[in-house]
């Protein structure tokens, strides 16, 4: 039981985590990545993601995010 208890909040955890340093990606973003078109994305991927936990699980929707956050945040951040 602990376990199902622990992983929303894990996954809550990483998805406020990936909020709070998109927050500041603007300041560190690529040259060819300009800080509009990478906020713009930001807030797509942020309400595709509360859009899918809503129709799917929270789970589901933590696992999509991963994949998506990892391109965002190579094209965005770094």
């Amino acid at each position: 039981m602990t376990n199902i208890v622990r992983r929303p909040s894990l996954a809550l955890a990483g998805v406020l985590a990936a909020a709070a340093v998109a927050s500041a990606a603007p300041a560190t973003a690529h040259a060819d990545a300009p800080a509009e078109g990478c906020a713009a994305r930001l807030d797509n991927l942020e309400a595709q993601f509360y859009e899918m936990a809503d129709r799917r699980s929270y789970e589901a929707a933590s696992d999509w995010w991963q994949a998506r956050w990892h391109a965002y945040f190579q094209s965005c951040v770094i």
